[in-house]
């Protein structure tokens, strides 16, 4: 028969942007249930629907009610192959997302895609390796955390009561990490919420990985003994009530975007939580987003924590530029800083600064007159904006004075030459004059000053070694596959050299109980034979640096016959 051409047909797009109406034959059946739901709360779709679904959405709702489709628009980006190209079954320039599955774990990949440029409708080059990262960047120091947490519990109940979530221990804390820790938990529930509702969802992930690296690069890492019982059992247990209630938090909130490891960790969790609380529940899927308490969130906390780890961050610089590692041991640390509230915040927490730096004393001086200020050009970038006139902009960089100098320092921008100079073009070094002592290092930021004394002595020396020594006890019971409850006796014995000075021996005496405290054991001095019946699990001789050739042996052994 004849073929005719119906005139009346759209382009089948004007189809799918009916979708709102015709899904619910409207107007002919139902109109009150449209009515309800319409405009939608959200659609979502990849960015190359812009020209297609949602303009003829938008196209025909505007036509028939003078509004848009819908209340919130999510687009995705494309995920195009590592090199740019677009994903091509042809030319296989892809992995097979199966095998990347299968190699790192399907919540590897949700969560490269979910904290990658194609939440913000970007494109993203897909790369394995970013999968890869992942796994070691995110995963595991949270992993790690939460095994830290399970095995530190079944000590304490090993040594007292069941542990069980108490959250009014943890809101009496006078500890000020335990506080900051709780306090930006809560911030982050009213963060997630609020960003959520507003449909900007690019934004969760990146917080929710912040707080991860905040929770096990410092709130663990700094609280370690704390929790281990060194500090008393009260301290343990309300440290150990913190991580619960945070690592708890956190796990609901990752659980829409790492669903399977966050259902893992959640079915162990929620074993401490009694019969009808709120976040008890069957799986972690059908537990709601805690609500944020305002009364715990502490603001000046966060900003004490921060000016401590700036301090922390440029000691370690420090140390970098001297090429000594933190298992050395330094005399003092001096803070310089003009306000009187920063110094505050640093001295109220003190004592993480000296542990993580290794310094002995930390003092502090709000005179910051000798602190001379100079400019650094970025030559690069600003030999291609300037040409000609870099030599002049260069001279009245020199000739600009401290003030300045300290203003810049605070705007980040200023005016040379009638050319605009921002942050990026320019930096402001600083240094303290008058400081002549080869063996102190100094370094700083916007703010801050730090002098570090590298000055060497024999009583760092020792305190060095001991720390080396309790090191590589702990390295050794891993080896030997010991558990922290494991009941073994620890034994140290020096290997006389040719030259030897007993140098290596008095060093155990004198940093014996250091030691002990370290391993959580008491350190027993001699040759384990002398003690008699027992089992030598695992040994290491090593050379400790000295040059009169001694060695150090150190043995872990049991009674025999004893199970672990």
């Amino acid at each position: 028969g004849m073929l005719r051409l119906v005139d009346e047909v759209f382009d089948c797009w004007f189809e799918s942007g009916a979708m709102p109406y015709a899904s619910r034959h409207y107007p002919f059946e139902r109109p009150e249930a449209f009515d309800k739901c319409f405009p939608a709360q959200f659609v979502a779709e990849g960015l190359d629907q812009t020209r297609g679904w949602f303009y003829t959405l938008t196209v025909l709702s505007t036509l028939l009610f003078d509004k848009p489709p819908a209340q919130n628009f999510i687009v995705n980006g494309l995920v195009l192959a590592a090199d740019g190209k677009k994903m091509s079954k042809r030319l296989k320039n892809y992995p097979d997302p199966l095998d990347i599955a299968s190699a790192h774990g399907a919540d590897a990949v949700r969560m490269y895609l979910c904290n990658s440029p194609v939440v913000r409708a970007e494109p993203l080059k897909f790369k394995e390796e970013g999968v890869r990262d992942v796994v070691k960047d995110v995963f595991l120091p949270w992993y790690n955390a939460y095994r830290f947490l399970v095995q530190e519990t079944i000590r304490y109940e090993m040594g007292t009561e069941r542990f069980a979530p108490n959250p009014d221990s943890i809101q009496v804390s006078t500890n000020l990490m335990d506080r900051w820790i709780i306090s930006e938990s809560h911030c982050l529930l009213k963060f997630v919420r609020e960003e959520i509702e507003a449909y900007r969802l690019y934004t969760v992930v990146p917080r929710l990985l912040t707080f991860l690296q905040d929770l096990t690069n410092r709130y663990v890492r700094l609280n370690r003994d704390r929790m281990r019982g060194t500090h008393g059992q009260a301290e343990a247990c309300t440290s150990l009530q913190t991580l619960y209630t945070v690592l708890l938090n956190i796990t609901v909130l990752l659980a829409p975007v790492t669903p399977f490891i966050t259902e893992m960790m959640y079915q162990n969790l929620a074993r401490a939580l009694p019969d009808g609380h709120a976040l008890k529940a069957a799986s972690v899927h059908f537990v709601m987003i805690p609500a944020f308490n305002p009364e715990v969130m502490d603001l000046e906390i966060a900003v004490a924590v921060r000016r401590m780890q700036a301090v922390i961050e440029l000691g370690r610089t420090c140390r970098d530029r001297r090429k000594v590692g933190l298992k050395t041991p330094l005399r003092a640390l001096v803070v310089m800083n003009s306000s009187q509230d920063f110094v505050k915040d640093v001295r109220l927490l003190q004592e993480y600064i000296q542990e993580e730096l290794n310094v002995l004393s930390v003092a502090y001086r709000t005179d910051t007159n000798n602190v001379a200020l100079s400019a650094v050009l970025n030559f690069k970038l600003l030999g291609q904006q300037l040409g000609k006139d870099m030599k002049r902009v260069k001279q009245a960089a020199d000739e600009l004075s401290q003030d300045e100098l300290a203003e810049f320092g605070r705007s980040g921008s200023i005016s040379l030459c009638g050319h605009h100079i921002t942050s990026e073009a320019m930096t402001v070094a600083r240094r303290v004059e008058s400081l002549n002592d080869p063996n102190l290092e100094t370094f700083g930021d916007a703010e801050t000053m730090v002098i570090m004394d590298f000055t060497p002595d024999e009583e760092l020396a020792q305190m060095a070694l001991a720390r080396e020594v309790a090191n590589r006890i702990q390295r050794l019971r891993k080896r030997v596959g010991l558990l922290p409850e494991d009941d073994v006796q620890i034994w140290a014995s020096v290997i006389p050299g040719l030259k030897g000075t007993g140098a290596l021996g008095q060093m155990l005496e004198t940093r014996r109980d250091d030691i002990s405290r370290s391993i959580r054991r008491e350190l027993r001095i001699g040759a384990v034979e002398q003690a008699g019946g027992m089992e030598v699990l695992g040994q290491e001789e090593f050379s400790p640096g000295v040059d009169d050739g001694e060695r150090i042996l150190l043995t872990i052994c049991r009674r025999s016959g004893k199970d672990d």
